[in-house]
């Protein structure tokens, strides 16, 4: 299962389809769930750089939190500090990317995890990318409807 993250709809609700019936899983329990996030300044790129997560727990999303709060408020001095919080907060849950070119060479760069800051400037990471992280399993108006909607018609 793969969504895709874009700035007008996110996937909340993810529904494995057995035998006839739908049964609604936790997102964070199936290893096949991607959520694929291209930034805005590549969206129009034919083959766009694309940073590929699996959905995050609780504990992760806690520590997510966390993180953007205390970079909000100032309370994590000093800009090394900041750009360390930066990276490790838009790691977590990052599995892969893909079409990311290296300008020097034209070869694709193989993924790794610790080098997601030679890929992305400290602005990409704490404003496009983090933003999307938040908002790629955070539900809309319209998915909270359709959660409401397919409970009330399983239980009738």
């Amino acid at each position: 299962m793969t969504w895709k993250s874009d700035t007008t709809h996110h996937q909340q609700l993810y529904s494995v389809k057995k035998k006839g019936k739908v049964n609604t899983m936790p997102i964070t329990t199936d290893p096949k769930a991607r959520i694929e996030i291209v930034l805005d300044s590549d969206k129009d790129k034919d083959k766009p750089p694309t940073f590929i997560y699996r959905a995050l727990n609780g504990r992760e999303w806690r520590k997510v939190a966390k993180v953007f709060d205390a970079l909000q408020s100032g309370k994590v001095a000093g800009m090394s500090a900041q750009l360390d919080a930066i990276y490790e907060t838009v790691s977590i849950g990052l599995l892969d990317w893909v079409n990311m070119i290296d300008p020097e060479t034209g070869n694709e760069i193989p993924f790794k995890k610790e080098d997601i800051d030679l890929i992305l400037n400290p602005i990409e990471a704490s404003t496009d990318l983090m933003g999307k992280i938040l908002g790629a399993v955070m539900p809309t108006h319209e998915d909270k409807k359709k959660s409401e909607l397919q409970a009330v018609s399983e239980t009738s």
